[in-house]
């Protein structure tokens, strides 16, 4: 009984832990839960990434084309970047150098990769 008390135990540490490191940076002093993270990541999608006037469309959005964006954006910060047609794409995301309304530090990058993340199971 005590041995299976002590693994259930362990095993529930274990599923909390692995769901505290699993959302990134989001929760490393933002502020931003990972409930909110998912919907203004999905917001700043839906807003400058794939609309009317966005380089997407909302039926272009698949499992692949988050990978790809998902790539570009953990590539953000790097010298030599994946070579996804997408790299451009997160530009328009805050701190991008084409983004706008930049005001607040949130950094719009990092809510799309998490959405992207969440929604795709990537």
């Amino acid at each position: 009984m005590k041995h299976a008390l002590g693994t259930l135990l362990l095993c529930a540490a274990g599923m909390i832990a692995s769901t505290a490191c699993a959302s990134g940076s989001i929760l490393a002093g933002t502020g931003i839960s990972p409930r909110d993270a998912y919907t203004l990541g999905k917001s700043v999608t839906f807003q400058k990434l794939v609309c009317a006037d966005c380089p997407l469309q909302a039926a272009d959005l698949d499992r692949d084309r988050a990978e790809s964006l998902r790539a570009s954006l953990e590539a953000r910060d790097a010298a030599v970047k994946p070579g996804t047609p997408y790299d451009d794409y997160i530009l328009v995301l805050c701190p991008g150098p084409s983004a706008s309304g930049c005001d607040s530090e949130v950094d719009e990058q990092e809510l799309v990769h998490y959405y992207l993340t969440r929604r795709f199971r990537l």
